[in-house]
Parts: structure tokens; sequence; C-alpha cells
């Protein structure tokens, strides 16, 4: 597989949310390889033997909890795809990369709920200024 392969797989397996849109799993990873070049490249490395295992989770949660930096970057994962943003090593917010992003995170899904600010009517944001 490619790396961009490997990446939306280990997503789906950390996420539990199967199957994740390509385009954003690459966006994603992306954005999270600016900051974390040398952990992502780990973490693809530890899904890729966990998933040889007879139990791929269990075997990645081993790998990530063994090491700091691995449960770091898998914390990063998980939520850019819940809420499409990520902590950074410094410590600062990383936002959403664009306003789609933010509608699609995953959070919105796991909750039933609309993105604040993104309203489930025609018309989206402003709406309650219309009259009925």
């Amino acid at each position: 597989m490619t790396h961009a392969a490997d990446f939306r797989a280990l997503s789906e397996l950390l996420t539990g949310e199967a199957p994740l849109d390509q385009a954003t799993a690459d966006a994603h990873r992306t954005r999270l390889e600016t900051h974390y070049p040398a952990a992502l490249t780990r973490l693809v490395d530890a899904y890729r033997t966990a998933s040889g295992q007879p139990d791929p989770g269990a075997a990645l949660f081993a790998a990530v909890n063994a090491d700091p930096e691995l449960a770091r970057i898998a914390r990063e994962t998980l939520a850019i795809w819940y809420t499409a943003q990520f902590t950074r090593p410094d410590n600062t917010q990383a936002g959403p990369d664009t306003p789609a992003r933010y509608r699609g995170a995953l959070v919105w899904q796991a909750i039933s709920a609309h993105p604040l600010s993104a309203a489930p009517v025609p018309g989206g944001y402003g709406y309650w200024a219309q009259h009925p």
C-alpha cells in the first residue's frame, strides 16, 4: 500500500469509522506531516506492523501506549478527523483548513448534531433572519 492509503486505513482503525474520504485523508495527512513528519511516518509504520497481527487494534494500542511520541501523533490524528483541527508541537492550535472540513468533521456525526453556525436547513448560516 501507499503511505496515503495506509494513513487512511490507520485513520479508519483509530476513529472506528469507515470508509473515510481519501481526499480528506490526504489533506489531513499533509497538514499533520508538516508539523509531525517523523512521528507520522513512525505511526504509519506501527500501523503497518499492527495490521499483520490477529488483532490489529490491540497491537496498535500497545505500540501507541508504549511510546509517548506515537501517542501524541495518534491523538492529533484523532483530533483532526473529529474536529478538523489539531495541536501543533509547540502547543498552538491549527484550526480547520476550510469551512467544509469543519462541517465534515466526524464529531457532528458522532453527536448527531449539525455544526455550530451551519444550519441544517436551506439557506444555511443566517437563516433565522429570514421570515418563514
